[in-house]
This record gives structure tokens, C-alpha cells and sequence, in this order.
């Protein structure tokens, strides 16, 4: 098995290992907890987190924690990343499926994050008409970004999990890349023609 390949092994194992640790974080600071903000992890299979302490804050907007999102989404997100690991590993055994396995995943995280944004749309403008702060209006929570609600503000953002699969991600597109024969872009090509240069006066003659 050439060198090469073992890009696209790296990818799977960063996607697999992208399912033990959390994709997505909330983060809320409010005057009931002063200097302990509340937390809310997503996991690929299940919610963790602060989520009493989320809803008790969530009643005085009419708001109840966790979103929205359906029970099946938590068993097809986890089958989803290791089906697409192991399209990773059968490139990589047959050089077969790269530009796939290069498209697949992106077009995962995309309908993953349009999923996840219209639930926190569903989570924002499904207010409970018997809330105590009834002065605020319905609201979209973004998948990335800051929501200030009066004196509430939570910070929403990806997590390590994440950054592991989409480093995956980029690895296979790396790979597809190399595949066809295009050259490296000029930034990873200058970094290896200078670490062969090294490698070459260091060398004993």
C-alpha cells in the first residue's frame, strides 16, 4: 500500500473518532447563574449538559431544552459517520470511490447543519403562551453565533468533534486531488520540496 493511501486511512480513523467526543456547544450566561455559564453538549448520539438548569432558565422565555430534534436523528447520525469511514477505508484498500468519498461528507455536514438550524428555528418560535417574560418575541438560535436575549446570552458553536470529522473531510479531498494527478497547491508544495532539501544536507554522505 502506497504512502498515499494512508490519507484516507487517517480520515476514517478521525471520523470514528470524531462519535466520542461532542459536535456542538452551547453556552449560556444569565443573571440566575452569575460566573457559571450553563452548558449543552451534542453529541452524535446523545444531549449532555446543564439541561435543568437550561430549562429552568428557559421557562421565563417559554423555551424547553433540548431543541426540537427527532430520536432517529441521533441513530442515523453515528451509522452516517461510519458508513462514510468505510467508504474512507475501501478507497484506500482499492483506490476506488475517492471523488465520492470526497463529496459525501460535505454534503453529510450540510444537510446535518440545515437539520440543526431548523430545529433551533422550531426550539425559538415555539413559545410557551404562559411564559412569565412574555415581552420577548419568537427567535432563531443560530448553529453558529451569539443570541443575546435580554440579559441571557448563549454562545453556540462546533466542537472538537467536529474538527476531527472535518479534518477527515479534508484529507479525502486531499486525497481525490492527488489521485487525479493534480499538482499540490503552492503552500504544501513549497513546505515539501523545503522538508526534501533538509532531509538531503542532513543525510551523511
Amino acid at each position: 500500500m502506497g504512502k498515499g493511501r494512508l490519507l484516507p486511512l487517517a480520515a476514517a480513523v478521525l471520523m470514528l473518532a470524531s462519535l466520542a467526543l461532542p459536535f456542538w456547544t452551547a453556552k449560556m450566561y444569565a443573571p440566575a447563574y452569575p460566573g457559571q455559564p450553563l452548558s449543552l453538549q451534542m453529541y452524535a448520539f446523545k444531549y449532555q449538559g446543564d439541561i435543568v438548569e437550561w430549562n429552568i432558565v428557559g421557562r421565563l422565555v417559554g423555551v424547553h431544552m433540548p431543541p426540537p430534534i427527532p430520536d432517529v436523528f441521533f441513530l442515523l447520525f453515528p451509522i452516517s459517520v461510519i458508513a462514510l469511514s468505510l467508504l474512507a477505508v475501501v478507497v484506500a484498500l482499492t483506490n476506488r470511490l475517492s471523488k465520492l468519498a470526497a463529496t459525501l461528507p460535505w454534503l453529510f455536514m450540510a444537510i446535518v447543519m440545515g437539520w440543526g438550524q431548523y430545529s433551533l428555528y422550531l426550539f425559538g418560535h415555539s413559545l410557551d403562551p404562559q411564559r412569565p417574560l412574555r415581552y420577548f418575541d419568537a427567535f432563531t438560535p443560530p448553529v453558529v453565533g451569539i443570541l443575546t436575549l435580554g440579559k441571557i446570552k448563549t454562545y453556540h458553536y462546533p466542537d472538537i468533534g467536529t474538527f476531527l470529522f472535518v479534518a477527515g473531510m479534508c484529507l479525502l479531498v486531499l486525497y481525490a486531488w492527488l489521485l487525479a494527478g493534480r499538482p499540490l497547491p503552492k503552500l504544501l508544495s513549497k513546505k515539501r520540496n523545503s522538508a526534501v532539501v533538509e532531509e538531503q544536507y542532513a543525510s551523511p554522505r
